[in-house]
């Protein structure tokens, strides 16, 4: 049985690191609460929801409608990775070590609600250290 620890602590650093860049923006609080909502999406897309999303994405892609809108969605990902590439460096690496993690639990033995639970508390304690670090190691004149 293999030890999960090594790619959860990947994507606690992953997380925290997000986190900092994102505090260097200053983005406002309505950002913060997209991303934890975001956390949680991909962790559902991962664990709970995969076996739906694959059926889904199956059907989907037997039509011509499917299959435009999914040129469609790669040429905005592809448009989005070239302008905002600073800020696509970060999600994919977040989302690399989120599908690593993911599948070392499943290796593990861990069912999906299990990995659902570990997968979104490491990612959002993640955000939350790399947030709170960022905020009280800033000088008196940044805040």
């Amino acid at each position: 049985m293999r030890n999960p620890l090594v790619s959860l602590a990947l994507l606690f650093g992953a997380y925290t690191v997000f986190s900092w860049y994102l505090y260097s923006l200053t983005v406002p609080t309505v950002v913060w609460l997209l991303v934890l909502v975001l956390v949680l999406v991909q962790t559902l897309l991962l664990t709970t929801w995969s076996q739906s999303l694959r059926r889904f994405s199956v059907r989907w892609l037997k039509s011509d409608l499917g299959y435009f809108s999914a040129i469609l969605l790669i040429a905005l990902s592809v448009v989005f990775a070239l302008v905002w590439h600073r800020i696509f460096q970060y999600v994919l690496i977040v989302v690399a070590s989120e599908i690593l993690a993911r599948l070392d639990l499943q290796n593990c033995g861990f069912n999906r609600w299990q990995t659902l639970l570990l997968l979104t508390l490491v990612s959002a304690v993640g955000l939350a250290v790399g947030w709170t670090a960022t905020f009280t190691l800033a000088t008196p004149g940044e805040v």
